[in-house]
């Protein structure tokens, strides 16, 4: 049986920040979505991010499993290398980077593939899950940053069915909304939901840019 998804999505530039340097790829007709957290400053966090939707938005997509798994990799790595370029041709050298997680799904299996912090969850018949693991040391420093030193993605291979419901956020998000409150938001109504995460990260400061894609599971002929 076909299984059919649904997105909702926002990004919102916060209450500190003068620039939004997030970016999301929404992809319906082939089914993948993005959620990409640029690093580096206003002027150069936006190059970061952008360069990376640009990638992902053109990128032509394989239906087969190992070959996405290569696809994704291939231009993830790609990417890193323009934009380290980019960051050693400034004067001075500055840091320039992004996190980023991708959601593909198919027919038969769904694959998110991240580095960094951008988050997955999911949940399903009540269980609220995270299934990524951020890439942070103790001092919660990111480890790998697309445009760094450390760009290896991980990837998780997911068997969705109908009923899940899936967040795909950065830590603008996350890390300013409590995982409890995740939970609550995402068994309501998404069209509120969403509404209400961003209202909820402004509540708690807005340090951050905040971005989200909500995905709904449901069965083909629903």
């Amino acid at each position: 049986m076909s299984l059919r998804w649904q997105q909702w999505a926002v990004t919102d530039i916060g209450t500190r920040r003068a620039q939004n340097e997030d970016a999301i790829v929404l992809r319906d007709d082939v089914q993948l979505w993005a959620v990409i957290d640029g690093l580096g400053g206003q002027d150069t966090g936006t190059v970061a991010s952008a360069a990376l939707a640009h990638a992902l938005a053109h990128l032509s997509l394989s239906p087969q499993l190992a070959d996405a798994c290569d696809q994704l990799d291939d231009v993830l790595l790609a990417v890193h290398e323009q934009i380290h370029a980019f960051s050693q041709a400034q004067e001075p050298t500055r840091l320039v980077g992004a996190t980023v997680g991708v959601l593909r799904a198919t027919a038969t299996w769904s694959l998110f593939i991240w580095v960094g912090d951008v988050r997955l969850y999911r949940l399903r018949d009540g269980q609220f899950s995270l299934l990524s693991q951020d890439h942070i040391d103790e001092s919660g420093n990111l480890t790998r940053l697309i445009g760094t030193d450390e760009p290896l993605p991980d990837a998780v291979v997911l068997r969705a069915q109908a009923g899940d419901r899936y967040l795909l956020c950065s830590d603008g998000l996350h890390a300013q909304v409590p995982e409890n409150r995740l939970q609550h938001w995402l068994a309501r109504d998404p069209v509120t939901a969403v509404r209400e995460l961003v209202a909820e990260a402004l509540v708690a400061g807005g340090h951050d840019n905040a971005s989200m894609v909500l995905l709904e599971v449901s069965n083909g002929d629903d």
